[in-house]
């Protein structure tokens, strides 16, 4: 029998008579001193430290203050909350006077300990607002370099001679297999417009207190004052439906000007704005949000004496083509070095031959701040390996595939040299096979010493490079590999005994963060788009391994961005309605993710901010995918993505399942929204979601299971068992009672009797297997199957050398896909054992619920949330001994449910050793 033999808690004693907590890592809107706030009533977060265990918070007290003079002498003129008795340390929501926009404010907290006696303030932190509404943008218009009619002309007519060369293949209709030169030359009497440059010089006539720019180029922009690039950003703004939103970036730029002349200059790309390719997804169609270069901004500068003066986007601008001559996310950029032009962003530059821009069309979208983390060049490292391939050029290996480029010096180009850079994820990147065809760069050298080649306006996923046009021998001093993704902070951190465990949690950590580009991408090579279903099984695993409320909080409003009028979703975000309508298994990322961000961070705004359109896509669900004559299936176009099964497998080819999975699906989802409407105190909807989601699981049973063979299948007869749809019932609590422990044990006999210790299954099987079954006794089998190397499995993968995940399990398609990796949530939840609680989501209620596996001799982790930092971790000190050891945070219990035994713990550090 299980027992526990001995519990020793750690406890720390006070050092001193005072209390030792504080409150540290002051946040607004889950950002450390964010710039251009635009939320009416931000929220603040803060954490707490302390030598004491046990400890936890009484009371607070915030100050919010317009100067750090009176935030230094204690005076919140903002907001001062007095003493407030409460252990809250997040989604403290602002209840001061209104904000004003375009400000700067300071604000601290003091805490109050479990013996009422206060902390000392805080660090100060700050935090500026942005541009609250139209007038804010003080006269700024969109503009362009040309003339709307002359552009619009220009483009289409281009497109039409691209439609009648149209390739079927991924990424793009129109030049898949051809190469940046041909594209670009393809419209040799009519090219694409350059990357434009804007200028506009003014003057600073006093001394500056604050300047800042408030900025959206679109698809993408890089500023500059004075000549100095501004940020380290890069893709700026993320990506949006640029007809219903559309971000913009406040940037502090006191330290760049300068008494007297100042200049302002801008490039522009392309992006996801103007789609030169012909995409499966409807981008590029008269019917979406095609669009020139165009920009909006407002400078605003603060003087000493308390005037102000705006620069903003008007008729009075400069502008011309830049040496960017080609470029787009799918097609590649071609740099022209041979069209630079010195000195074009200072003030003392002759700009008199420059054209004036034209005003452009508004977009459509509502401009709001970019509240997420930018996307940066977050790493740069050498490559592993660099040989010369003779006529087919240099080729390099940067040992992993990643998002992003190189940065390639290139010595001693004859003027007008053309060098093209092929990126690819298998060996040889020139291939046809490559997942997205062919990944370029174009760089037309301008006759110097030294140049550099690097992508701008577009990025790669890929692992090896191909440098064609070029002879001089490349060496590994002349390459930077520069990984690129939005720059979300990693919190989690996992590592075992288990070589093959601690490289599966790699690939998927991988897979993950280079699929973050302001939205949640399938793939960086391929297609870049946000597809939905990635989304519904891979951000959960993601939020254990990096900050993504920021993030998620805008990808939420992107996927709600895809809703038409009638309720309907669509499979992508952003889309130009593609597919709307026809998957509610892939729209629901609409409810889960506000539901991830309800269990990581307690968050409940999302549910209110998009209640309304909730239910609106419950109702359109209802009438378009339900199907009649089968009451509570759901018309389905997508299945359980990448299972083993091919289209020969056993003569039978793939299973169906599409309507039960989308029916166990949308059941989840209706729970899920029941308890929100609880949460939003929405009594009427949550009766009528309550008795949908009695519908709907009348309508599982009826159609989907039998009670003969006790298993559910689907409704396209398939002749054996299908482990997701059972898994799935399993997991989401749809099996009746008295068939579970029989539907349990069928389970087990496919995984384990039937296929050898084989998972077969795809995406939701995945997330729901690794999910249900190892909390429920089989942690040991899933180990066994997670580690087996024979195909298919992730310990197959590891053999054959992944470095991130597939799409599947063979190396046919993508190689980077996230949405596997749920299997992650195994090694964090179920195997360290760090759990939240769902009843009180956001880490404060902590459970601690691990599993010690037979064949290995540790794991450990940590997750550093809201709150603190979490840390769990076991050993095997003897046959059947184990010790389970970690540290709760400040202000947080745990309840640590070990073999036949729970214990309640409060904050500090904790120690059992436990005898099997």
């Amino acid at each position: 029998m299980n027992k526990i033999f001995s519990i020793f808690l750690v406890v720390f004693i006070a050092i001193s008579g005072f209390s030792q907590m504080k409150p540290y890592d002051l946040k607004l809107e889950y950002r450390s001193n964010p710039e251009g706030v635009d939320v009416i009533k931000p929220r603040f977060f803060w954490k707490l430290e302390s030598k004491e265990a046990a400890e936890y918070q009484t009371a607070y007290q915030l100050l919010v203050a317009t100067s750090k003079e009176n935030l230094d002498k204690n005076i919140g003129d903002a907001y001062d909350s007095k003493k407030v008795r409460s252990s809250q340390t997040t989604q403290v929501v602002y209840k001061g006077k209104s904000l004003r926009s375009t400000s700067q404010y300071y604000w601290k907290v003091k805490v109050w300990d479990k013996n009422h006696k206060a902390s000392k303030w805080s660090a100060l932190a700050y935090f500026s607002t942005g541009l609250y509404k139209k007038e804010d943008w003080k006269g700024a218009q969109w503009i362009a370099w040309r003339n709307q009619e002359e552009w619009a002309e220009k483009w289409w007519g281009n497109k039409e001679v691209e439609s009648k060369a149209l390739q079927f293949q991924l990424p793009s209709y129109f030049g898949a297999s051809m190469t940046l030169w041909e594209r670009y030359q393809f419209h040799h009497d009519s090219p694409y417009d350059a990357a434009p440059l804007l200028r506009k010089d003014f003057k600073v006539t006093k001394k500056v207190k604050t300047a800042k720019a408030y900025i959206s180029g679109i698809g993408y922009y890089e500023l500059f004052i004075n000549g100095k690039r501004i940020g380290n950003q890069v893709l700026d703004p993320g990506w949006t439906d640029y007809r219903k939103t559309i971000l913009y970036a406040t940037h502090d730029i006191t330290n760049e000007l300068q008494s007297g002349a100042n200049l302002a200059g801008v490039m522009l790309g392309r992006g996801n704005y103007g789609q030169l390719a012909y995409d499966h997804w409807g981008f590029y169609k008269k019917d979406g949000y095609i669009g020139q270069p165009k920009l909006m901004c407002r400078i605003r500068v603060e003087y000493e004496d308390g005037s102000e003066e705006n620069v903003i986007s008007d008729l009075s601008w400069k502008i011309t083509g830049g040496p960017i001559i080609y470029d787009g996310p799918h097609m590649g950029e071609i740099y022209d070095a041979t069209k630079e032009i010195p000195n074009w962003n200072l003030a003392n530059f002759d700009a008199s031959s420059w054209e004036t821009v034209k005003p452009s069309p508004h977009p459509g979208g509502e401009l709001v701040s970019q509240m997420c983390q930018p996307i940066r060049v977050t790493k740069t490292f050498k490559p592993v390996e660099i040989q010369s391939k003779g006529n087919y050029g240099q080729w390099i290996d940067t040992g992993t595939n990643s998002s992003g480029w190189i940065k390639l010096r290139l010595k001693n180009l004859k003027k007008g040299q053309q060098v093209l850079i092929f990126y690819g994820e298998h060996e040889d990147p020139t291939s046809s096979g490559q997942p997205g065809r062919w990944q370029q760069m174009g760089y037309i050298g301008k006759g110097a010493k030294e140049e550099f080649a690097e992508c701008r306006f577009s990025y790669k996923g890929y692992r090896y490079v191909q440098v064609k046009g070029y002879k001089t021998k490349i060496t590994k001093d002349d390459v930077e590999v520069k990984i690129v993704h939005s720059d979300v902070p990693r919190v989690g951190h996992f590592e075992s005994s288990d070589k093959v465990v601690n490289a599966v949690d790699a690939i998927c950590r991988k897979s993950l963060i280079f699929n973050l580009h302001s939205i949640a991408t399938d793939c960086p090579n391929r297609e870049k788009n946000g597809w939905l279903g990635d989304v519904v099984t891979g951000m959960e695993f993601g939020m254990a391994n990096y900050d993504l409320a920021a993030l998620m909080t805008k990808f939420t409003r992107d996927i709600w961005d895809t809703q038409n009028e009638a309720g309907g979703m669509a499979a992508i975000a952003p889309a130009n309605d593609y597919r709307t309508g026809r998957s509610t298994l892939w729209s629901s990322a609409g409810v889960h993710v506000p539901w991830y961000m309800y269990t990581y961070y307690g968050d409940t705004r999302l549910f209110d901010e998009y209640w309304k359109k909730m239910m609106l896509w419950v109702d359109y669900s209802w009438k378009h995918n339900n199907v009649a004559e089968k009451d509570g299936m759901f018309t389905e176009m997508y299945n359980d993505w990448v299972t083993p099964y091919d289209r020969t497998y056993k003569g039978g080819g793939k299973p169906g399942g599409n309507e039960v999975i989308a029916s166990m699906n949308f059941y989840l989802v209706l729970k899920r929204l029941a308890i929100m409407a609880d949460k939003l105190a929405k009594k009427k909807d949550k009766k009528r979601l309550e008795q949908q989601v009695k519908r709907i699981h009348a309508g599982i049973q009826k159609w989907a299971f039998d009670k003969e063979k006790v298993e559910y299948a689907g409704l396209k007869p398939f002749n054996e068992f299908l482990p997701v749809v059972n898994i799935l019932a399993l997991n989401y609590d749809i099996v009746p009672e008295k068939y579970r422990e029989q539907l349990e044990r069928k389970v087990v006999d496919n995984i384990v009797k039937d296929k050898n210790y084989h998972l077969w299954g795809g995406v939701f099987t995945v997330h729901s297997a690794y999910e249900y079954l190892p909390k429920n006794g089989y942690a040991d089998m899933m180990h066994k199957v997670v580690v087996n190397e024979e195909w298919p499995s992730f310990g197959w993968l590891i053999k054959e050398g992944a470095t991130t995940l597939p799409e599947g399990y063979k190396f046919e398609s993508s190689d980077i896909h996230h949405f596997m990796g749920a299997v992650d949530n195994f090694f964090y939840r179920h195997m360290v054992g760090i759990n939240f609680d769902e009843n009180t989501p956001g880490f404060k209620e902590i459970i601690l619920k691990p599993n010690f596996i037979e064949a290995m001799d540790f794991a450990k982790a940590s997750y550093n949330s809201i709150h603190g930092e979490i840390k769990a971790e076991w050993k095997k000190t003897a046959k059947d001994t184990y010790e389970y050891s970690g540290t709760i945070p400040v202000n947080c219990t745990a309840r640590i449910i070990l073999p036949n035994k729970a214990v309640d713990v409060k904050s500090g550090v904790f120690k059992f050793n436990i005898k099997k």
